[in-house]
């Protein structure tokens, strides 16, 4: 059978999502129209799939919706092997280049979005994955396609397949009592964050006239606070709500944003998206 078919199949079955969203990702962007599909849809579409990816087009794949999966990026595998040994076995690994590898994890149960985001920044800190990465919304390399990031082009003028390393396809043996960990530590920030925005709104009526106090303020000061240690997405959203606190200009705190992107994902879409993510959970923590 097609290695391809094999790598997808066995991919899905570890997730085991309801449907999935498939990426295909060019230099033109992201390809329409392969959202909430079902295991079976995809492999009907492998055809057109290796297609893109011989063309060059990058292959991705993520649960629809919400999900009880968390997906590190960037990972050695040195953190691979202690996220087994601390009780985080990955569902599924995926050696996405020589030596690189993505971890999915599967969770007893599903959370909520803005949970499940702060999920996946804890273990990406905890176990040295990609900071920027650490979403619950983000895609994952398929096995089976290459990976054609012009840095991966071997001598001889390929480019590596995406490797299905691992497919156990078992919830994480401390998914239980993670839980119960991750929801104190949420419920705490949650806290803590609002009482911070509410002191910003009242110096704010304080001192009317303090707008152009947003002089001062940097991207790069907030990621140096040691309450953002290896959480720069964060120090991003704690930026923007100082910021809007001292009426800086939207358009402003965009360019110091852009300025100050950490991602190794150097793609101006995602790059925008990022942005604009972060500049609506500041707003949404500056009604309050």
């Amino acid at each position: 059978m097609d290695r391809t078919i094999i790598a997808v199949h066995r991919m899905l079955d570890a997730l085991a999502a309801a449907s999935y969203d498939v990426g295909v990702l060019s230099e033109r962007g992201m390809f329409p129209g392969h959202a909430s599909l079902t295991k079976e849809a995809i492999l009907t579409k492998l055809k057109f799939l290796k297609s893109q990816n011989a063309r060059g087009a990058h292959i991705y794949v993520r649960p629809s919706g919400i999900h009880n999966l968390t997906v590190l990026d960037d990972l050695r595998q040195e953190s691979v092997d202690r996220l087994s040994a601390d009780g985080f076995e990955p569902c599924a690994v995926v050696e996405t280049s020589p030596g690189n590898f993505q971890g999915w994890l599967k969770h007893h149960r599903t959370y909520e979005s803005p949970v499940s985001t702060f999920i996946a920044q804890e273990l990406a800190r905890r176990y040295a994955a990609d900071p920027s990465a650490a979403d619950w919304r983000r895609f994952g390399r398929l096995p089976g396609f290459t990976n054609c990031k012009p840095k991966h082009r071997q001598l001889n003028g390929f480019f590596p397949f995406v490797l299905l390393r691992s497919c156990s396809g078992k919830q994480f043996t401390r998914a239980e009592a993670f839980g119960l960990e991750v929801a104190s530590r949420y419920q705490l920030q949650q806290e803590e964050n609002r009482l911070a925005i509410e002191r910003r709104i009242e110096q704010q009526k304080r001192f009317p006239h303090a707008g152009r106090r947003y002089l001062n303020l940097s991207v790069e000061r907030f990621r140096a606070l040691p309450r953002y240690h290896d959480r720069p997405a964060a120090a991003d959203i704690a930026f923007c709500i100082s910021a809007l606190s001292l009426e800086m200009p939207e358009d402003a705190i965009m360019r110091a944003l852009e300025d100050d992107y950490l991602s190794r994902d150097l793609n101006p879409s995602r790059r925008a998206a990022y942005i604009r993510r972060t500049l609506l959970k500041a707003r949404a923590w500056a009604r309050l």
